[in-house]
């Protein structure tokens, strides 16, 4: 009974299992490139938030613009955004390119004395061909 459900619906199970497995890929290669890790000490802000006896925006002025040491240092260090592993940090500059379009430089070609030399020829004869068509 187990491999007659296991033959028939094998793609369904296996595809279920591919699906979960490149899931779990992704989410480890972004936790592991990126700062999403971070956002797991959510729950530490809101803890510590809490404690604190302020207003919500008092709270980030205190401890994200420009934190001074106090008695709970280490405790504020281990908030969300405070100390973000640095990971991956890629410093890409575009090089500078200047165009400037040059004026092109004047020469004279000197002439060439060749020994052909052009004859006038009629062309009455073209004359009797082509002719521009006639509207009757």
């Amino acid at each position: 009974m187990f491999i007659y459900f296991f033959r028939n619906n094998f793609n369904l199970i296996f595809a279920g299992m591919l699906k979960w497995f490149s899931i779990f890929c992704s989410m480890m290669y972004v936790l592991a490139t990126t700062n999403a890790g971070e956002v797991f000490k959510v729950p530490m802000f809101v803890e510590h938030y809490i404690e604190y006896h302020g207003s919500l925006s008092e709270f980030v002025m205190e401890h994200y613009d420009n934190h001074k040491k106090d008695s709970d240092w280490d405790l504020d260090q281990k908030l969300p955004f405070i100390n973000p592993p640095i990971v991956l940090t890629v410093f890409a500059q575009l090089p500078e390119h200047r165009f400037e379009i040059k004026k092109p430089k004047e020469f004279a070609v000197p002439q060439k004395n060749s020994i052909y030399q052009e004859k006038d020829f009629s062309n009455l004869f073209l004359s009797r061909i082509f002719q521009p068509p006639r509207f009757s």
